[in-house]
């Protein structure tokens, strides 16, 4: 057995136990081996009366019981994975080589699409730059329309011949009267509709998304089932690119220069203090603001060009308008006139009830009915129907 066989058998039979120290992490000589053989591996004919469809794999339970159950479906299947960063992340090298002990568990093919080159220039690179900018980004959105629906869609179609591919997002694909439409998940605790805005209708209609019916609590039962050796792993919750024990401004700091500035009432004007770099502060931020008052403060706005950081009561963080750009509509008629709709600034947010005005420019202006707390330039706005189900499109917050 050659050294790199070797290597691959080592990597793709290390245990799944969530890691917790650095040396349980698969060695960078491993994850090579494991890339090496997935990006060269010869792609095979799709298989006779049969329709193929790449699994975006993560080696997480997610996309282990999303292959599963389209095998199931009777689908040729096909486990593709982007490697994304060189070596040193957590998620990113145990979940190259769980996705390969997945697919050899299944009996299906891995293939591998070396995207370390536009993942650092389009994500990583762009993380600081929009903290220097007085924006709070939000990294996966990016990366599921450049990277999951971008790159690896483009290479499923042209390299692996699949007409679809498969992800384990929670969300679901439904075909109504009006054309196709991106709906919410079953389970409200894990919908990722949100996230998915940036969809075109041509991508929409090249994906599947099978864990939109499903709970997390039935997937990890239907892993357990399928003694997928996945089963127990836990979710990822961190940026991928972040070193496990490093906080957002920890790494930060390895990109920008702190240069301080003033922190300043938002209401009185008065001057309260010093930062020590705007990259540490977000909108709506409350602790660690360094600064003594009678009252609690949050961070209200940001100006990157004086270097000033304002402050001031809860009401202050209220605002009824946004601007976003870059909209994107997951309708096929895209709307023109101004229409009623639900409206959500954040992840965790609830959806609320907002008048939508569809702008020149891909640019889109929305007045809430109700102020909201602290909407955040940098952050996604998501657009669903007034029945809560669809989401209908997005953008970026100015």
């Amino acid at each position: 057995m050659s050294t790199v066989e070797s290597d691959i058998t080592k990597a793709v039979n290390e245990p799944v136990n969530p890691p917790v120290e650095q040396s349980d992490m698969p060695s960078a000589e491993a994850v090579e081996a494991v890339c090496a053989v997935a990006s060269k591996r010869v792609v095979s004919p799709v298989q006779a009366n049969k329709t193929r469809v790449a699994v975006l794999m993560s080696g997480g339970v997610d996309s282990s019981v999303t292959a599963m159950e389209m095998i199931k479906a009777g689908y040729d299947v096909i486990g593709v994975t982007g490697w994304l960063i060189k070596s040193g992340s957590r998620c990113c090298d145990t979940g190259m080589v769980d996705a390969a002990r997945v697919c050899e568990q299944l009996g299906i093919e891995h293939h591998a699409v070396d995207l370390r080159e536009m993942f650092k220039a389009e994500i990583i690179d762009q993380f600081p730059q929009s903290y220097a900018r007085a924006k709070t980004p939000l990294p996966c959105s990016v990366c599921n329309t450049l990277v999951k629906w971008g790159a690896l869609l483009r290479y499923s179609q042209k390299i692996l011949q699949a007409r679809y591919i498969a992800t384990g997002h929670y969300a679901r694909v439904v075909e109504t009267e009006d054309g196709f439409r991106l709906a919410r998940a079953k389970d409200p605790r894990k919908d990722q509709s949100y996230v998915l805005w940036g969809l075109t209708m041509e991508q929409l209609k090249a994906t599947l998304l099978p864990l939109g019916d499903f709970s997390k609590d039935e997937i990890r039962a239907l892993a357990d089932e399928g003694g997928l050796v996945t089963a127990n792993k836990p979710d990822s919750q961190d940026l991928c690119f972040i070193p496990r024990g490093t906080t957002t401004q920890q790494y930060l700091g390895n990109f920008l220069t702190a240069e301080p500035g003033p922190i300043v009432h938002t209401v009185t004007a008065e001057m309260l203090g010093q930062h020590q770099g705007t990259f540490n502060y977000t909108i709506g931020q409350r602790k660690g603001l360094g600064i003594a008052y009678h009252e609690p403060l949050y961070v209200t706005s940001i100006d990157p060009d004086t270097r000033t950081v304002y402050v001031g009561p809860p009401e202050a963080l209220l605002r009824k308008e946004l601007t976003a750009s870059a909209a994107n509509w997951l309708m096929e008629t895209p709307p023109v006139e101004p229409f009623e709709a639900l409206a959500k600034i954040r992840y965790n947010s609830k959806a609320e009830p907002a008048t939508v005005y569809p702008l020149p420019d891909a640019q889109v202006r929305v007045v809430f009915h109700e102020p909201q707390p602290a909407i955040t330039p940098g952050q996604v706005l998501g657009i669903y129907d007034l029945t809560d189900t669809y989401i209908l499109g997005g953008g970026w917050i100015d």
